[in-house]
C-alpha cells in the first residue's frame, strides 16, 4: 500500500491540490512543480532538471527577495518548518499575496536530507478582502469623527449668534466631502466603483433619473398649488409663483458641484461602508437609513424641517442607488429638486 501511495496516489494528489508545490534537491535543481505552482509562478514543466536560481530568479530584477528568503531558512535550519504570507512579483509585473510553508526533505527513514519542498498557495483574495474590511472600518470613523466636529461646530455657530452666513455653512459641509474624498484615495484601497464614483453604463442611468427629476419637478408644483389653496397666507401675498431671482444666489451657482459632493459624501462615506459591515438580509435597508439620517445631521443649521425634508430626499435617493450603484445620476435629480425648492420658494 505504502509504494502504491507512492508512485500512484500522491502525484495525482499533488496535481489536484489547489496550493502549489515546489521541490528543490540539495544542489538547488528543481525536481518537481505542480500544475499550480507552475501557474501561480508563471513557469512550465520545462524548468524540472534546470536550477531555481535560473528558473525563478532574475538577476537584473528580482523584487521576490521574501519568497527566496523563506527557501534559505528551511536550507540553513533543517529541523524546523518555516512561513508566512509575502508579495510575489510575477513575471508580467502582477502582484500576488502568497502564504508559504518551506521544510527540508529528507527521505523515508529520515536519515539522508534530499531537499526542500515548498507549498505556497495564492491568498490575494483574501489579503483583498481583509484590506478592504479594514478600510472600511477606517473610512466609517473618519465619517464619523467628521460628522461629530460639524455638530460641534453648529453649536458653537448657534452661540455666537451666527457669525457665518449660511451659503458658507453649505460650502463647509462641502468641504467635509472633499475632505472625505482624497483621504479615501490616500489612504485606502478603495476602487472608484467601491465609493460610488463607477461610470459604467451611465445613458440608461441619466435618462431614468433625469425623468424622475421632471416628475418631481411637477410634483412640487402641485404641492405649491395645493398649499396656496389650502393655506394661502404662507406665502408673501405679492411674491411670485415662481421666485426666479434664487438663481443668482451664489449657493445656486455652486450648486451643481454641491450635490456632487454631497452625494457622495453619503454614499462613498456612509452607504457603501453600511453595506459592508452590515451584509445581513437587511444590511441594504439599513445603509439607507442611516446614509439619510447623516445626511439630515448635516442640515441640522437649516432647521428641523429642512432637515427631515433632506433626509426623506436622499432615502429615496438611496433607494435609486441599491439598483445604480453610482451617484452619477443620482446627482440629476438631487440637484433639480433642490433647485426647485429654491425657485417654487419650500424651503430650498
Amino acid at each position: 500500500m505504502d509504494g502504491e501511495l507512492r508512485e500512484g496516489m500522491l502525484p495525482r494528489i499533488l496535481r489536484d491540490i489547489t496550493d502549489g508545490v515546489l521541490v528543490l534537491d540539495q544542489g538547488g535543481t528543481v525536481r518537481y512543480i505542480n500544475p499550480r505552482g507552475c501557474q501561480i509562478l508563471g513557469l512550465t514543466k520545462e524548468c524540472v532538471g534546470q536550477k531555481y536560481y535560473a528558473v525563478v530568479m532574475d538577476d537584473e530584477k528580482d523584487d521576490n527577495d521574501g519568497f527566496h528568503q523563506f527557501l534559505l531558512d528551511a536550507v540553513y535550519d533543517k529541523d524546523n518548518v518555516h512561513g508566512g504570507e509575502l508579495e510575489y512579483i510575477c513575471e508580467d509585473g502582477k502582484k500576488l499575496n502568497l502564504r508559504i510553508v518551506t521544510s527540508f526533505l529528507r527521505n523515508s527513514d529520515g536519515t539522508r536530507k534530499d531537499g526542500v519542498v515548498i507549498q505556497f498557495s495564492d491568498i490575494t483574495e483574501v489579503v483583498r478582502l481583509r484590506r478592504k474590511e479594514r478600510d472600511t472600518t477606517t473610512v466609517f470613523a473618519v465619517t464619523m469623527i467628521l460628522l461629530c466636529s460639524w455638530i460641534f461646530f453648529i453649536q458653537i455657530w448657534e452661540f455666537l449668534g451666527r457669525p457665518v452666513p449660511l451659503f458658507m455653512m453649505t460650502n463647509l459641509v462641502e468641504l467635509i466631502g472633499i475632505l472625505l474624498l482624497l483621504f479615501i484615495l490616500k489612504n485606502t484601497s478603495f476602487t472608484w466603483q467601491d465609493i460610488g464614483l463607477s461610470t459604467k453604463k451611465l445613458g440608461p442611468i441619466i435618462r431614468l433619473d433625469s425623468l424622475i427629476a421632471a416628475a418631481g419637478v411637477v410634483l412640487l408644483i402641485l404641492v405649491k398649488v395645493v398649499m396656496l389653496k389650502v393655506k394661502p397666507d404662507y406665502f408673501p401675498s405679492d411674491a411670485p409663483f415662481f421666485e426666479w431671482r434664487n438663481l443668482l444666489k451664489v449657493s445656486r451657482i455652486l450648486y451643481p458641484f454641491t450635490a456632487i459632493l454631497q452625494e457622495f459624501l453619503v454614499r462613498g462615506g456612509v452607504h457603501e461602508n453600511m453595506r459592508r459591515i452590515f451584509t445581513g438580509k437587511r444590511g441594504e435597508t439599513v445603509a439607507i437609513v442611516v446614509s439619510s439620517l447623516f445626511f439630515g445631521a448635516l442640515h441640522l443649521y437649516l432647521g428641523i424641517a429642512y432637515m427631515a425634508g433632506a433626509a426623506l430626499l436622499l432615502g429615496l435617493l438611496g433607494v435609486l442607488y441599491r439598483k445604480q450603484n453610482t451617484i452619477w445620476g443620482l446627482c440629476i435629480p438631487h440637484y433639480v429638486l433642490g433647485t426647485a425648492l429654491s425657485i417654487l420658494s419650500l424651503g430650498g
